[in-house]
């Protein structure tokens, strides 16, 4: 069933597979949103939703998490970047995990993409692109800083959407839901530390020439706790619906444990069957 409602992806790299588990659920049981709004791994997450491929990116990065030409420190020696988004949506012919375009535009679902712009320090979104676009605008949500290069979007050079807005669940409040289900990747009283003196330096040496940008980097972990403390009182008041791990994650960014991964998909499986019956209950009153 389509609900009028927005559904809101957080990042996380390799944490997004939670996401993955809990969004794979929701297609299990026919649960569509009217809004889709993925940031980082929750944008890529957000577009396998969208096209309805079920088990899509937790196959992918089970069994291809270390073929190199996805995702490897050997790919700097031949000044490639380590993570090569490009490999998810490549065609690697009839028996591979090709990502199905058509299905994704032929969905009722909008899907918006937010990534930051370097030149202003703040968040852009992207909505139901195509295309070489469309890839262009989930790399650019999905590079992460001091990793990734900028992509050159339509909103000029962006990198990794969390710098700007981590849970973007102000842009569902932008499109006037007044429904609203947010899939973190952190448990719920995940809070972040102080940008560190030798991050702040690297934001300051790497991103000179975008001050905006560096101040959006160093200034990430107090927006990111505001945003955590507005997300609890608008679930408390029954204007979101929070779902969150429930023990800690301990899978890194770029986690070479493909146990851990496929237990983290699993996990999100598990929590999203275990308050399926709470999540329409909120969508349907």
């Amino acid at each position: 069933m389509l609900y009028n409602a927005a559904l809101v992806l957080e990042g996380g790299a390799m944490r997004g597979q939670y996401s993955t588990g809990v969004t794979d659920t929701f297609l299990k049981h026919h649960v569509e949103f009217k809004s889709v709004i993925g940031v980082s791994a929750g944008a890529l997450c957000g577009a396998n939703f969208v096209s309805k491929q079920y088990g899509r990116m937790a196959d992918v990065n089970t069994h291809y998490r270390h073929d190199r030409n996805y995702i490897s420190p050997l790919r700097l020696l031949k000044r490639e970047e380590i993570l090569n988004l490009d490999f998810l949506f490549e065609d690697h012919g009839w028996d591979w995990h090709n990502f199905d375009e058509r299905a994704y535009q032929r969905s009722a679902s909008d899907f918006t993409i937010v990534a930051t712009a370097l030149e202003t320090g703040k968040a852009v979104t992207f909505t139901n692109a195509t295309g070489e676009e469309f890839i262009t605008d989930l790399k650019a949500s999905s590079s992460m800083p001091f990793v990734s290069e900028p992509q050159v979007t339509t909103a000029g050079p962006c990198l990794d959407g969390g710098v700007a807005d981590s849970i973007p669940f102000d842009i569902a409040q932008e499109q006037d839901f007044d429904k609203i289900v947010v899939v973190r990747t952190r448990p719920r009283d995940y809070r972040k530390k102080p940008t560190s003196r030798v991050l702040s330096e690297m934001y300051q040496h790497s991103f000179k020439d975008y001050p905006a940008f560096v101040d959006a980097g160093i200034n990430r972990p107090t927006v990111y706790n505001q945003q955590v403390e507005t997300l609890d009182q608008l679930e408390k008041d029954r204007q979101a619906f929070v779902i969150a791990p429930t023990e800690p994650i301990k899978v890194k960014r770029l986690e070479g444990n493909v146990k851990k991964i496929r237990q983290l998909y699993e996990q999100g499986q598990a929590q999203a069957e275990e308050i399926l019956a709470d999540v329409l209950n909120y969508l349907e009153n």
